[in-house]
């Protein structure tokens, strides 16, 4: 193996060992700082969630951002997950499938929560990547508040949420 070749193979390691650390790194965190996170971070992970597979190529799941303070009160009680938290959240992305793209048999009931968990996934290692703190959040909404869900954030098919912030200024804090 000439020099160039040794250069290539260590290259090829080190990208593998970095890929692996951020995977291992992935976790869901519910503590943040008080800061906001800057717009071109928001920007990327909205651009990354769209870069993601989905079935069929539908490419059928939307990301919506929630950054108002009253807004992410709000789904801190409608969201059953969210409770007594995601309100600390610098943005909350809403995942939502547009459920005119699943047609065929019963894949209504299970596609798009399946392309949503694509992005979700995409989100976490995007978030990871940029040294954000996140967590995924189910799309349990009590049934008594999904119609005032519907009417506030959205029509389409509510698959979770992506709580996501800078890391809390105590390290120490998981």
């Amino acid at each position: 193996m000439d020099k160039y070749q040794e250069r290539y193979s260590e290259h090829q390691r080190r990208k593998k060992e970095t890929l692996s650390q951020i995977v291992k790194d992935r976790h869901s965190n519910r503590v943040y700082s008080d800061e906001l996170i800057d717009e071109e971070s928001i920007k990327s992970l909205l651009l990354d969630s769209k870069t993601c597979p989905s079935s069929c190529n539908r490419q059928a799941i939307n990301v919506h951002v929630v950054n108002d303070r009253d807004k992410k009160a709000l789904l801190g009680g409608l969201l059953v997950g969210g409770v007594g938290w995601v309100h600390r959240a610098s943005h909350i992305l809403l995942i939502f499938a547009d459920p005119i793209a699943y047609k065929a048999g019963d894949e209504i009931k299970f596609m798009p929560y399946l392309d949503a968990g694509c992005v979700v996934q995409q989100l976490y290692l995007s978030a990871t990547i940029q040294g954000l703190k996140c967590c995924y959040i189910n799309p349990n909404v009590r049934e008594l508040n999904k119609e005032h869900f519907k009417n506030v954030f959205s029509g389409d098919l509510f698959c979770g949420a992506f709580a996501i912030g800078l890391p809390p200024k105590e390290e120490g804090i998981k």
